[in-house]
């Protein structure tokens, strides 16, 4: 797989419009061995657990070679840890990847000259799927799903898609399928919007509401290991649903941190939500690592 190729955006001299568009200039791709996201989550009542979660991905030569997401749940004196990983096999002049859980389960990608997918086979035990990806300028653009009938199963086959939107190397919107509009003719649609900020993306990092969006949630490890498209260009710093009302609000804010040669150390997530009457928020703060 080529090296994915970072965007810098360009220093914008003094007297341009503030609508003149952004050139971008090439920048060599970090060097990682491994990316570690590390998130506590406290409890907030009686006979409910503590859990921290984390999720590591590890690196060679810009490959993906490793993944462990590891659970540990605690409650009183008690802890459990529950850890789930992949092998990750690379086939004949990496023109494609296989990845494979503790339980059999099955993703292979074929990869293009670039190192992105652009179709996915996924096999469970009871389940076969299908997806194919689709990429402007190297940027993903959609990804098609197929949930195959089970077999001797009378079920047609059910289709999802997702698509995103860019402006200038950076997402600034999402349409995908939506479970609350579910009806007799199927799924609605739910349009996301997203701001990106000034910082440069140095580090590819995916937005994670966007790594946790529909169908795409099914591919978080292919988004990490850049094999779907390139990285927007800055780092995302809010997002939120296009249909509000007057009853209904929602935003979420993203607020990175940094050690002093501008790698992310945390992340802090924020949601605020309004029904009309009142706000609340959700906050989370995750911990990255970087090496």
């Amino acid at each position: 797989m080529k090296k994915i190729a970072l965007l810098l955006c360009a220093i914008v001299m003094f007297g341009c419009s503030d609508d003149e568009e952004k050139a971008g200039t090439e920048v060599p791709d970090p060097e990682i061995s491994k990316m570690l996201f590390s998130e506590f989550c406290k409890s907030d009542g009686i006979g409910v657990s503590d859990v921290t979660k984390e999720e590591e991905f590890r690196y060679e030569d810009a490959w993906l070679t490793g993944y462990t997401y590891t659970q540990e749940v605690s409650i009183a004196d008690l802890t459990e840890i529950i850890s789930h990983s992949l092998t990750i096999q690379y086939g004949n002049n990496r023109s494609s990847v296989t990845f494979t859980d503790e339980i059999g389960t099955e993703r292979k990608y074929t990869l293009n000259e670039e190192g992105y997918a652009t179709q996915c086979e996924y096999a469970s035990l009871d389940q076969k799927r299908q997806y194919t990806f689709s990429y402007t300028d190297g940027y993903l653009t959609q990804v098609n799903e197929k949930i195959m009938p089970r077999e001797g199963s009378s079920d047609a086959v059910v289709a999802h898609t997702l698509s995103l939107q860019y402006d200038k190397g950076d997402l600034i919107s999402t349409i995908s399928p939506s479970l609350p509009y579910e009806s007799s003719t199927g799924y609605g649609k739910l349009q996301t919007n997203y701001e990106a900020g000034e910082d440069i993306n140095y580090y590819r990092l995916p937005c994670m509401l966007v790594a946790d969006t529909y169908p795409l949630s099914f591919h978080r490890e292919a988004l990490f290991a850049g094999m779907l498209g390139k990285p927007t260009q800055h780092l995302t710093t809010a997002s939120y649903p296009e249909k509000t009302s007057d009853t209904y609000t929602e935003r979420t804010e993203y607020t990175y941190s940094f050690d002093k040669n501008k790698k992310p150390v945390s992340l802090k997530v924020s949601t605020k939500y309004g029904n009309g009457k009142s706000i609340s928020y959700l906050n989370r703060t995750i911990s990255i690592t970087i090496e």
